[in-house]
């Protein structure tokens, strides 16, 4: 079972799940390392956010999900295969919308997240939740050393292990300092933490980054 993600960090490393939008302490934990060790080769398990994410809706926080095929129970997360009978892009793209265009940096960002949603289709989870991870570095200007595990491992000796950020009910964020910023929708519903980077992002812009090192 990997190690709590509120260890020091006395390693360069950290072995980070792939996840869908990931959360804010995904990237709080992230850039206190140097490099990125992405664990493809974890079982999928359907509760976890490998194709979830969590953003601020009109009615509180609204979870998000991206279909996949059958039988990917126990299977690595390089092999899962996105399902595509399902709208699910038009979903997801129109709810981000919904939640964000009221947002100070949603404009800035609108048209290259429009176009991950609506262009050619991408077989692999793995490789969609990459790209999206690609674009929030890019906007944000981070740039991390990244790399991919070669095979499955329980302990890592050499990399931070972070992996439990993928599971819902370990709060493995609570010792982090919470990231206080204006929310959309938090005159509604108060305010909500740890949400996907995409709030932070959207609510923050150019500033995001420097609220995610402090």
């Amino acid at each position: 079972m990997p190690a709590s993600p509120i260890q020091a960090h006395n390693n360069d490393t950290c072995i980070m799940p792939l996840s869908y939008l990931p959360s804010i302490a995904f990237y709080q934990i992230m850039l206190k390392h140097k490099k990125v060790l992405f664990d493809i080769h974890e079982n999928f398990h359907k509760q976890f956010y490998f194709n979830r994410c969590v953003i601020y809706g009109a009615n509180g926080a609204l979870k998000l999900s991206v279909p996949i095929k059958r039988n990917h129970e126990r299977t690595a997360l390089k092999d899962v295969s996105i399902f595509y009978e399902q709208n699910w892009r038009t979903i997801h793209w129109r709810s981000i919308q919904a939640a964000y265009r009221r947002s100070p940096f949603f404009e800035y960002y609108e048209e290259e997240f429009y176009n991950l949603y609506t262009g050619k289709e991408i077989d692999m989870l793995a490789d969609w939740n990459l790209k999206l991870f690609e674009l929030i570095n890019k906007l944000m200007g981070i740039e991390i050393n990244v790399s991919f595990t070669e095979s499955y491992q329980e302990v890592y000796e050499n990399a931070n292990d972070y992996r439990t950020l993928n599971i819902p009910k370990v709060n493995s964020a609570a010792a982090l300092k919470a990231i206080k910023y204006q929310q959309v929708f938090e005159e509604k519903h108060g305010f909500i933490k740890n949400l996907s980077i995409v709030d932070l992002l959207f609510c923050e812009g150019q500033y995001s980054k420097q609220l995610l090192l402090e």
